[in-house]
């Protein structure tokens, strides 16, 4: 776990209605912490927006908010959508090939049904 305070300078509502965020640290980062921050891509974070403007005195308890955090499914099974669809491809086919794949067997794999599904919706556009 990794605590960082930062000012939220904006953020973006997406198509599928996850909201990104732009958050700058408050205070500088060492290259080592960087290192330690970006090994913790693809983890799960948990945002505490506070009605408190930068400069003022905030004091949080990170224990009670971790303590209090509503149990959540996603957030210990996240997988992002692409993930998860390599993941089922990946079953896919190891079920097809009764063994596990070779990564060259399911990097062709890969392409082969992206392509397939590309196609598919192609096909729905209207001329």
């Amino acid at each position: 776990m990794k605590i960082i305070q930062g000012e939220l300078k904006g953020c973006n509502r997406r198509s599928d209605d996850t909201v990104s965020f732009k958050v700058d640290s408050l205070l500088e980062v060492s290259s080592k912490d960087i290192g330690e921050i970006d090994s913790y891509r693809g983890s799960v974070a948990v945002i505490v927006l506070t009605d408190s403007t930068v400069g003022n005195e905030v004091n949080i308890d990170i224990d009670e908010i971790l303590k209090n955090l509503p149990e959540n499914d996603a957030m210990s099974n996240y997988k992002s959508p692409s993930k998860r669809f390599r993941d089922i491809l990946w079953r896919l086919l190891e079920q097809e090939l009764q063994r596990k794949p070779s990564t060259e067997e399911f990097a062709d794999f890969y392409k082969r049904e992206y392509e397939k599904i590309c196609g598919h919706y192609k096909e729905k556009f209207e001329d």
